[in-house]
């Protein structure tokens, strides 16, 4: 008997479904904590551009975000780290790293926790690693979209 070749690995679905759920409470969390006024301003200008919306960034938060960022802090940092310091380290050195990369303490908080989430994605997946962390990345970004603009 032939057997199917497949695209994704078992289980990408549900580490779709867990990031998605994660998107939509993290940003539910943004909008109702009480942040301090520095934190705010430092978040308000990324706000602004996300509610602008538009196809342009549309293609950068489903599309160009997940690829690169994927690329870089799953696959090139994670991926590096963790031979050399563990799961664990190696999970959390790159989650602070996608945190520090978004700019602000709002979203950094929201990267790392995100970043920490991915890692585990990409650590749960038997093959093509990189297409299910990719994929957990739009499916939070494409959820929290959907629910909150």
């Amino acid at each position: 008997m032939e057997k199917k070749r497949r695209i994704l690995p078992d289980g990408w679905l549900s580490c779709a479904a867990c990031a998605a759920a994660a998107g939509i409470a993290g940003n539910f969390f943004i909008r109702i904590l009480p942040w301090p006024a520095f934190m705010l301003e430092s978040f308000r200008p990324a706000a602004e551009t996300s509610a602008r919306g538009g196809p342009a960034f549309l293609a950068a938060a489903l599309l160009a975000g997940p690829l690169i960022e994927e690329a870089i802090f799953r696959a090139g940092i994670y991926g590096f780290l963790r031979p050399r310091l563990g799961t664990g380290a190696a999970a959390v050195c790159s989650a602070l790293a996608f945190g520090l990369y978004h700019g602000n303490w709002i979203q950094g908080i929201y990267g790392f926790m995100m970043g920490m989430l991915l890692a585990w994605g990409y650590e749960r997946s038997s093959c093509r690693k990189y297409a299910v962390a990719v994929l957990m990345h739009g499916a939070a970004n494409l959820a929290a979209l959907a629910v909150f603009g």
